[in-house]
């Protein structure tokens, strides 16, 4: 089963997604968490879950702070290689060790285009891992048809 939190920009998806992994108290994964220069989104971390640790992850071109390889990149925002690597490594030992449900903050147009967690998001739902994930609501259609989701539960309450 593929859970889909869905919304707008900054509607909630991420605090949602936090607030289930605390109720049900079980799996683990990844959420992005914004960075944040008075109004201004200057990047954003990735936190696991279990241990709260947090990697630099996405960086505004205008704010970069740290260099870094980057694998993609949308608008002005640049996608830390080593940020996906290690989180990929960390979902497959997950899924081996047969940690569920599994957690990951957002997908997008990004994946729709073969990018950053495209590759291990289609191995989880070939697995038929239980996931928890983000999605814009404009993207939920588009995203359920490329993975062929075959068992999803749309969320939209916030």
């Amino acid at each position: 089963m593929v859970h889909i939190i869905i919304g707008k920009i900054n509607s909630g998806k991420t605090s949602k997604l936090l607030k289930i992994y605390d109720q049900l108290k079980t799996g683990d994964g990844f959420v992005s968490i914004k960075n944040m220069s008075g109004d201004l989104v200057i990047g954003y971390d990735i936190m696991q879950l279990s241990s709260k640790k947090k990697l630099p992850f996405v960086l505004h071109v205008e704010h970069a702070t740290i260099n870094y390889e980057v694998c993609c990149k949308i608008g002005p925002y640049n996608f830390s290689k080593a940020a996906i690597k290690h989180m990929e490594k960390t979902i497959k030992q997950l899924i081996e060790n047969n940690v569920t449900p599994i957690f990951l903050d957002e997908i997008g147009q990004l994946e729709l285009d073969g990018k950053c967690f495209n590759d291990i998001l289609m191995e989880m739902v070939n697995k038929e891992i239980e996931l928890y994930i983000t999605v814009r609501e404009d993207l939920v259609n588009k995203i359920i048809k490329k993975y062929n989701i075959k068992s999803s539960h749309i969320i939209r309450e916030f």
